[in-house]
């Protein structure tokens, strides 16, 4: 009899166990769903990271990153989704969430950082200054809100070297941009 009951308490012990793991990997379906959506791959850091990035076991449950921590409080708490969180720094490691998403780092672990930034500035409402660390074989920007003037819409790929500037149009939005082979990235708010 005793017997009996161990295995069937731990029979509902393992369901209960794979039925929250369950329930909480919509989670991360919902994130890579979201930014796939908005043309910002994930598919490297949702496999790499997995639950990771909201939790610090890969694996999920227990203690939350400080991104977890952002994503229950601000994005599910006040119900602003992960647009609420993307422009915070949850680890503290001078890259906000976005970049670090864009470029494939972890944005709840400061160990898990892009190697250095790319400086966005808008001269006036049409010309982009665009200034990374070093050289950057190949840039790349995406905009939200702003399109790159040369008709390649909403994205754009090119080589810098130094400062470059390059035509925009629109007058609200955001810009990403990423260097993923010197691990550089960078964003501008407006």
């Amino acid at each position: 009899m005793k017997t009996s009951i161990v295995v069937i308490g731990a029979l509902f012990a393992t369901v209960s166990v794979s039925q929250d793991a369950f329930g909480f990997r919509k989670f991360l379906d919902q994130f890579s769903e979201h930014y796939d959506a908005n043309s910002i791959p994930t598919q490297n850091l949702s496999e790499a990271q997995a639950c990771g990035i909201c939790h610090v076991r890969a694996g999920g449950g227990g203690t939350r990153t400080p991104y977890g921590e952002d994503f229950r409080d601000i994005a599910l708490g006040e119900g602003k989704g992960f647009p609420g969180i993307e422009f915070i720094d949850s680890d503290k490691d001078g890259f906000v969430n976005l970049e670090e998403i864009y470029l494939q780092t972890a944005p709840g672990k400061p160990d898990s950082a892009p190697a250095g930034r790319i400086e966005l500035s808008l001269k006036d409402d049409s010309s982009l200054q665009i200034t990374p660390v070093g050289t950057c074989a190949q840039l790349e920007l995406i905009g939200f809100g702003f399109q790159f003037s040369d008709n390649t819409g909403n994205t754009k790929l090119l080589n810098v070297q130094g400062s470059t500037t390059i035509a925009v149009k629109g007058a609200k939005g955001a810009i990403l941009a990423r260097c993923e082979t010197e691990g550089l990235v960078g964003s501008l708010l407006k």
